[in-house]
């Protein structure tokens, strides 16, 4: 049982739709589609596909950021494995494709967040070579009626 990775396809979005609540966060794929379709678009965001035997276990996806203290840097905006197919280095994988296209957009520095309560990830994340550099809090402020949107925001946490 091998993994590939592939770069995603608009037609993954059901597929990333269910890995999605894994992460804790409900969503559908016809929500997935057109913001997946913005970032396939897009030079600035890297999304993809990890597949066992042609079935998707997995999906990461990355971008391209820049702040004034930090210069240009990639952040892992999500990633996510199928519970069933975890410790088979499909997260493993996924990682060092995202840190070789970083690398390609001269990037020198990885990053990512992670939600405190998500203890084996951290040590996921460490054993890669990551350092947890600090602990911070995060805010929202709701412009207009998106008070149930705001709740999706928090995972389910069932580690």
């Amino acid at each position: 049982m091998s993994v590939s990775i592939r770069p995603a396809r608009l037609s993954d979005a059901d597929d990333i739709a269910r890995l999605t609540t894994e992460l804790g966060y409900d969503i559908a794929g016809s929500d997935v589609a057109p913001r997946l379709s913005r970032f396939l678009e897009s030079a600035d965001h890297h999304f993809l596909i990890a597949e066992i035997d042609g079935h998707p276990v997995g999906w990461l996806h990355a971008t391209l950021a820049e702040y004034v203290e930090a210069g240009r840097f990639v952040v892992v905006a999500g990633l996510v494995v199928d519970s069933r197919h975890r410790r088979k280095r499909v997260g493993s994988a996924l990682m060092e494709r995202a840190e070789q296209w970083a690398v390609n957009q001269g990037c020198s520095m990885l990053r990512l967040w992670s939600s405190s309560g998500r203890a084996h990830a951290h040590r996921f994340y460490e054993h890669l070579g990551f350092t947890h550099i600090k602990t911070q809090f995060s805010f929202v402020k709701s412009l207009g009626s998106v008070g149930e949107t705001l709740k999706k925001l928090v995972p389910r946490i069932d580690e």
